[in-house]
This record gives C-alpha cells, structure tokens and sequence, in this order.
C-alpha cells in the first residue's frame, strides 16, 4: 500500500492507494501508531506531511530548497521545522519561540506554533530504520513537480483545488475529495486536506518504486538522533 498522512482540523487524514488507477480511499484517525504498525511490517510505504527530523539550530536544507523549487507565490508554504529544543514549549506559545530563538536565532509562527504538537507526537515515535518506510513530504512540492511549473492558485481556493486533482488525476490516482470530506466530516478535514494527503500517498507510490525526488539533492543531512533531514516527492 501507499499511504499519505495530511494533519487537518479533526486529526489525520489518510490516503491510501493500493495500486495505480484504483480509487483512492480515505480515513480520519486521532494518531498514527495503526498507520505505523503496517509500515513496521513492511507493508506500506508511507508519507507525512510533517518535519521528520529536527534541527538543533538553523535552517534545514531540505526546507530552503523546497522553497527554492516551489516558486515564489507558494514558498512562504513551506515552514521551517522548528528546533527540537521549541518542543518543550508545545503549550506555551511564547515559551516555544524562547526556546526556538535561543537555538536559532528565530522565533516561530503562529501557524508553526500549531503545527508543534502534531510535530512532537511524530517524532516520538519515529526511529531512523523507520524511515526506510515513513518519509516526510511536503504537498505543494509534490504538486509543483506533477505540473513541471510553479503552481498559480492557493490551495484552499476551489481553482487551486481543481488544479491539485486534475494533477493527481493525471498522474494516475482516482479520487472524489467532495466525496471523501463528506464521509469524513465536512467540520473534521477540507478539500485540500483530503488533496495533500492524496498527494503524500503518490509520493509514497514514488518513494516505493525508487522515482521519487529527495531534497536536499548534493548531501544527507541527519538530527542529533540520527532522523534524516529530507522532503520527499
């Protein structure tokens, strides 16, 4: 299986394609150890759009230059990954910039700030062999690389959301994100959730058939716990 875990309102979403050209299927889970658990076993491959792996300070490469490939519009989607360090303050936002400005220089935003406790949760249960089967990605990059251009639209306007299935559509995968948001809880995940966890799950696909793109391109770069430091699509 290929799998795609996109946070959302109501928890995950989870892509699961079983094979090119077969509908795509969607659940809503409260944590990952179920998605996990089939990784460990060898049989999914699975990507998560969520940092993999934490900096003790500075930038990672992997974000720069996915900003870098996505194009100006779209760069400021991708965030850089907060220190390990700001993940002692995932309750107290004032807290995690103290601790992220004290190791890099930088504090965080709101939006990254938010994004901490689904961060934390992943990387206390991620272990480097691990990531022979769970890579992180980043959706906008997998949907800049399926268009062979800079995407014009936002995500969360319905031209954008139109744009972002016919890519995946094009690309081999069938979906109903109207659909799948109805199933899910219109109050529990949007449309792009749904299309960024689709996107996680085609990336997953090219990660398993050994086609996918790695950032950065010229070096591995890995954490003080031996997580490597990359984006996939």
């Amino acid at each position: 299986m290929y799998i795609g875990v996109d946070g959302s309102r109501g928890g995950w979403v989870v892509a699961v394609v079983d094979a090119p050209g077969v509908d795509t299927r969607f659940a809503l889970v409260e944590c990952l150890d179920d998605v996990l658990r089939v990784a460990r076993l060898g049989r999914a491959t699975v990507v998560i759009d969520v940092p993999i792996g934490l900096p003790d300070a500075g930038p990672r490469l992997c974000d720069l230059e996915a900003r870098s490939l996505i194009g100006r519009q779209l760069a400021a989607s991708v965030f850089p990954a907060p220190c390990r360090s700001a993940l002692r303050g995932v309750d107290d936002y004032d807290r995690a910039c103290r601790l992220n400005h004290r190791a890099s220089g930088r504090r965080l935003s709101r939006q990254s700030f938010h994004l901490l406790t689904r961060i934390a949760h992943v990387d206390g249960i991620l272990a480097p062999p691990l990531q022979q089967r769970v890579r992180e990605g980043h959706p906008e990059l997998i949907f800049r690389l399926l268009a062979h251009r800079a995407l014009v639209h936002r995500k969360k306007t319905p031209e954008g959301q139109r744009e972002r299935q016919a890519l995946l559509e094009a690309a081999g995968l069938r979906l109903d994100p109207h659909a799948a948001r109805i199933r899910l809880g219109p109050s529990q995940a949007g449309i792009d959730d749904i299309l960024d966890a689709a996107a996680c799950a085609y990336a997953a696909w090219r990660v398993a058939e050994g086609r996918a793109l790695a950032l950065p391109l010229a070096t591995e770069q890995r954490d003080a716990r031996g997580l490597r430091m990359e984006i996939v699509a």
